[in-house]
């Protein structure tokens, strides 16, 4: 029962006193983690406009340094059904001639069906885990062997009785070849890696049990699928035909890449007897043994002590006998060692003599090997050992070594020749009997692409093609049509390129600028667990993103970044003493427009006429129904609206050294009729003193112009580029097609709904 300290005989709150430190300690506490987590949150809103700048960075603004974005070619085909093409940079512009004659095949063999039977003769399928043996009429496969040749590389596998098929397979894939087994169909599907006849495969028996398998397996085959002679076959072909000479360069070569080097074996010897060394003077330095004697007689006392004093709990088979293990070592009980508590007693003395021992015969293994090796090598004065040679004073190790060498390489010669010479036999064999079976495999002979292009012929092991900058993949053969190529210059390509680089860019200054100008969130907070829990899901989503959207409001290093790459856009280079800028090829920017929009004109008396966001202003956004205000008052709402941008915009230092701010009223359509009268005044003087060429719009062509060029959030803005397009541009068009000639006299008048141009009487002079 909790003890109720209220007053107590102090008279003093205690209770009070204790919630209100409590109370400090828990609001201190939730000020630390809201900070923290205001801090991961701004840390999470500078990556994500970090990662947004180095992008645009290394991507769209790194690639526009080189020269090759600006200099794109388009390919295009005569008949895009023979084949594909792509341009570089290097491309030569121009119309070059194609004709496809070959298209390139990879080597590819079908197995035939095989027939397989269980245990007991019953017919059955083969599967991964089934011993070639289980085939049907397979025969004797014992010691068989077969050889696959894979880009030029020839490998040889050996057939055994226990070879499954997973086996086999993994063999095959050891090549470079795929292969799979497809048990549903029980063939065999082989193919190699890449296309072309250089990468084509066989796989040939060399001696009548490795022809068995490959029979009995389904793969052995005569002709391809056009009746020519198989890829197996040709490789038979070969071998039979070799001359003398060039079966002597294939032995030589074979007893090359396999026999032993004599410097190699001498320094393998040196090596062996010194790491045996290095271990023996190990332990011999070893102070805890004082030399290998008397380890072994330690070894011998302790083992005799161990023995005795556990004599007692040795276990015992039913007769009485004393239980041993696989080793002949003596089987301890360990449950009853473990009840009289001297278990870990036991096994302390156990690993220790166990110790022993391993470095006893560790050492006498070292010694041993150091004992057979010594003959091999040259022991130097220090000790140590090293590789034989011919040089060394006393020359029976390198004399010894040779021998051994000698020895072994001819052997490996003996069996080397041995093992060609039964393939060519093999071979002979084969070929003399080329009109056996083919057991139902169907072989497709991988084969090269050719190409003519502008005359010249052109092979590949693919059907692609790169050829003075142009990719061509060969897709159909043209036959006798000729497919012609032209390349030019990619205009279009070029323009979206720099179009979607001011893109990238206008977005990455306007996330910048969004968050830099964001609203402020003073008075927000992370919130507690206690006070989201008062609060709807939707709400506490809303509230935390408006502290996020703020957390790098104002702040100075996004401000200069945004500053420095708008900087470094608008401003120009020299070059041979003319300065470039983006506007120079007529590229702005939208932070330039909305510059301009800000910024206004000065007026004849150095009055800053500014049109600030007129969207925001004349049509500012409202809740449920407005009321209809008369114009003073609708005048009244957008000065306010005016001047909360200018705030919101300029600085305050800036905004002192205006005298005066003047915000016009909004234009309305009886105003706007009237500047269409000046402007139509402006554009008859000009067109008067050029051409004699007069114009004059009738009510339903000025209605038209008014309509069509007003814009409330605008005002009179629209309307220079409606004159200018419906009137000025059809003008000139109607005097290059000679409808309106010098002197002429133009009403402009509507007639189907759009701007109507017919001639007057009469002629200005």
């Amino acid at each position: 029962m909790p003890i109720r300290l209220s007053g107590l005989s102090s008279g003093l709150d205690t209770e009070s006193l204790v919630s209100a430190l409590v109370s400090s300690y828990t609001l201190q506490k939730d000020n630390l983690v809201k900070a923290q987590t205001k801090l991961s949150w701004k840390q999470e809103s500078w990556k994500t406009m970090n990662k947004s700048i180095y992008s645009f960075y290394t991507g769209k603004l790194s690639s526009f340094r080189w020269s090759k974005n600006y200099n794109l070619k388009t390919a295009s085909v005569s008949n895009s059904s023979y084949a594909k093409v792509t341009a570089s940079s290097s491309a030569v512009n121009g119309t070059q001639t194609l004709k496809v004659n070959k298209l390139a095949a990879t080597g590819y063999l079908t197995g035939g069906v095989i027939s397989a039977t269980d245990e007991n003769g019953s017919k059955t399928k083969l599967t991964g885990d089934s011993k070639l043996t289980s085939v049907t009429g397979i025969g004797d496969i014992k010691d068989g062997k077969i050889s696959v040749s894979v880009d030029g590389s020839i490998k040889d596998i050996e057939i055994t009785d226990d070879m499954t098929v997973n086996n086999f397979v993994t063999q095959l894939k050891a090549t470079g070849l795929n292969v799979n087994f497809d048990s549903d169909n029980q063939r065999f599907f082989i193919s190699a890696a890449k296309s072309g006849e250089s990468h084509d495969f066989s796989i040939v028996a060399n001696n009548q049990n490795g022809l068995n398998a490959l029979k009995g397996l389904g793969i052995y085959t005569t002709k391809d699928s056009n009746g020519n002679l198989s890829a197996d076959m040709a490789e038979y072909t070969k071998w039979a035909k070799y001359s003398t000479a060039e079966l002597d360069a294939i032995k030589q070569s074979a007893y090359e890449s396999k026999k032993i080097n004599y410097a190699d074996r001498a320094k393998s010897y040196a090596d062996k007897y010194n790491a045996a060394k290095k271990v023996v003077d190990t332990i011999d330095a070893d102070d805890t043994w004082a030399g290998i004697d008397n380890a072994k007689a330690k070894l011998s006392k302790e083992q005799t002590d161990f023995a005795d004093k556990y004599k007692d709990y040795v276990k015992k088979d039913d007769d009485g006998n004393d239980v041993k293990d696989s080793s002949g070592n003596l089987v301890y009980d360990t449950d009853k060692l473990e009840k009289d508590g001297k278990l870990t007693e036991y096994n302390a003395e156990k690993k220790s003599i166990d110790a022993l021992n391993n470095n006893i015969t560790t050492y006498e293994t070292n010694k041993k090997t150091m004992e057979d090796t010594a003959s091999y090598v040259t022991i130097k004065d220090d000790g140590s050992a090293a590789a034989a040679t011919a040089a060394d004073a006393d020359t029976t190790a390198y004399d010894k070594v040779v021998a051994e060498v000698d020895t072994d390489n001819a052997k490996i010669k003996s069996d080397s020749d041995a093992a060609i010479d039964a393939k060519v036999a093999f071979a002979k064999q084969m070929v003399s009997s080329s009109g056996d079976d083919s057991t139902g495999a169907v072989r497709i002979t991988g084969s090269d692409s050719e190409i003519v292009l502008n005359g010249a012929t052109f092979k590949n092991n693919t059907n692609n093609f790169s050829i003075n900058g142009l990719t061509i993949q060969a897709t159909a053969l043209t036959g006798n049509e000729t497919v012609s190529i032209t390349t030019d210059t990619d205009t279009d390509g070029i323009y979206k390129q720099i179009k979607d680089f001011f893109k990238d860019y206008n977005e990455l200054i306007k996330a910048m600028d969004t968050a830099y100008n964001a609203d402020s969130s003073k008075g927000y907070e992370p919130l507690t667990s206690d006070e989201k829990e008062a609060m709807t899901d939707d709400e506490v989503k809303e509230w935390e993103k408006k502290i996020k959207d703020s957390l790098l409001r104002k702040d100075s290093t996004l401000g200069n970044t945004s500053t420095a790459m708008k900087t470094i856009m608008s401003s120009s280079i020299e070059v041979n003493g003319k300065k470039y800028s983006l506007s120079s090829f007529g590229i702005k920017t939208q932070e330039e427009v909305l510059k301009q929009r800000i910024q206004g004109v000065k007026n004849e008396k150095g009055v800053w006429i500014t049109p600030a966001f007129p969207k925001n202003i004349v049509q500012p956004k409202t809740l449920g129904f407005a009321s209809v205000t008369d114009e003073k008052e609708r005048h009244e709402n957008m000065k306010t609206k005016v001047m909360d941008e200018v705030k919101r915009l300029f600085k305050p230092e800036f905004i002192n050294r205006i005298d005066e701010i003047i915000v016009f009223h909004a234009l309305n359509k009886e105003q706007i009729g009237s500047i269409v009268d000046i402007m139509i005044a402006k554009v008859n003087k000009r067109i008067m003193e050029q051409m004699k060429i007069s114009i004059e719009l009738n009510d339903e062509a000025k209605k038209y112009i008014v309509d069509k060029g007003y814009d409330e959030k605008y005002g009179a803005r629209p309307l220079r580029r409606t004159i200018q397009n419906d009137i000025e541009d059809a003008l000139a068009e109607k005097i290059l097609e000679g409808t309106v000639k010098q002197g002429n006299r133009v009403l402009v008048s509507v007639k189907d709904g759009k701007l109507h141009f017919s001639l007057k009487r009469g002629i200005n002079k």
